[in-house]
């Protein structure tokens, strides 16, 4: 069985929910074929998923979260790392809105519990 990709499961879900792409595209400021095609992606940001999130109402960040972290735990098993020592890893988060920052304690607590899950000590 072929997983689907997340383009492909945006497009299945706006299309079931009776979603129109022009509005969409529309509200995102881009063209009726960025949205139509979406399907087609194979990547994308959180930027991204938050305007499509607030044009659309449909929320797919948990699953491009879950598709990070399976990617992360395929990658460990097929090279585990072979470390005595820990390893500092520094991340940098950034916004081009201020109002996003209200959801930054929201988004690092998330990020701590999925640490957590993983083995990782976040500080």
């Amino acid at each position: 069985m072929k997983t689907k990709t997340l383009g492909e499961i945006i497009k299945a879900t706006m299309k079931e929910k009776g979603i129109n792409s022009s509005v969409v595209a529309r509200k995102m400021n881009l063209s009726r074929q960025a949205i139509s095609q979406i399907g087609l992606r194979k990547k994308f940001d959180l930027d991204f998923l938050q305007r499509l999130k607030e044009a659309s109402g449909l929320d797919f960040t948990a699953i491009a979260y879950e598709k990070i972290t399976d990617s992360a735990i395929d990658a460990q098993h097929a090279h585990p790392p072979a470390l005595t020592q820990g390893i500092t890893i520094n991340i940098t988060v950034t916004t081009k809105n201020k109002e996003k920052l209200e959801n930054l304690a929201a988004f690092i607590d998330e990020v701590e519990e999925a640490g957590k899950r993983f083995g990782f000590e976040l500080t």
